[in-house]
């Protein structure tokens, strides 16, 4: 029964339903990727080896991004990962001579062994820091163990692309809804508010929406970059990308 679990679910974060949404949503997605792959391109890694954390098959992952190393770590929960990434990008991947190594294992529960591990790499969280709500019932633990991370990964270079807030929209795409919006957490008193609610009201925003917990992943003096995601189409995400140079 766990396994059958594990395939259909894979800790309420992924699984047989997860890939079934991302397959049958790729072209309203698309945009999002794209976006993701215009913030990674200002990326400048310092390792050719990366880690990538929570990856899965690779749905969200700009294939550029991915071509830029030679040796890629990746981890995932889900046992259909390996093999739907293979799929969609291994053979391209083989082809530039960039080996993939596929870890079944939470590594968020095991960051510190993976970082002795593999300590020249750098760090990619794919989308995934923003399910660990839906992991751990205790809300303080999480938002804990979110907030420790860039103490973790001190001296390290990696970044993260995360919820920050989900739910329903009116169904309206508004043209701000397609921007991408630059945001240094450091600005002016009062910004932050009036920031997140000029977010919401570009997508059209109704109603309550999920607080991910992930707003103190990356430090005050971290840049962000926000971008929209139209999850399903009545119910949008908000999701900040950051990148931390060693």
């Amino acid at each position: 029964m766990g396994l059958i679990r594990d395939l259909i679910h894979a800790g309420g974060t992924g699984g047989l339903n997860w890939h079934v949404q991302a397959y049958t949503s790729r072209k309203r997605w698309q945009p999002t990727v794209q976006l993701s792959d215009q913030f990674l391109a200002q990326v400048q890694p310092k390792s050719e080896h990366l880690v990538l954390i929570g990856g899965s098959a690779g749905w969200m992952m700009p294939p550029s991004w991915l071509a830029r190393f030679q040796r890629i770590d990746a981890y995932d929960i889900d046992p259909l990962a390996a093999w739907l990434f293979d799929g969609q990008h291994g053979k391209r991947l083989k082809a530039q001579g960039i080996a993939v190594h596929h870890h079944r294992q939470d590594a968020l529960a095991t960051l510190p062994e993976i970082l002795k591990e593999h300590p020249k790499a750098c760090l990619w969280f794919d989308n995934v820091l923003g399910q660990h709500r839906f992991r751990v019932p205790d809300q303080a633990r999480v938002e804990h163990e979110l907030a420790q991370l860039k103490t973790t990964l001190q001296g390290r270079s990696w970044g993260s692309l995360h919820d920050v807030w989900s739910g329903p929209t009116d169904g309206r795409l508004l043209p701000a809804g397609l921007q991408v919006w630059s945001h240094h957490v450091t600005a002016k008193q009062g910004m932050e508010a009036a920031f997140s609610q000029k977010l919401l009201a570009s997508v059209g925003a109704k109603d309550a929406w999920h607080d991910h917990l992930t707003s103190h992943v990356f430090s005050h003096s971290t840049p962000t970059t926000w971008m929209p995601w139209a999850f399903k189409p009545n119910y949008w995400h908000w999701l900040q990308a950051g990148w931390v140079s060693s």
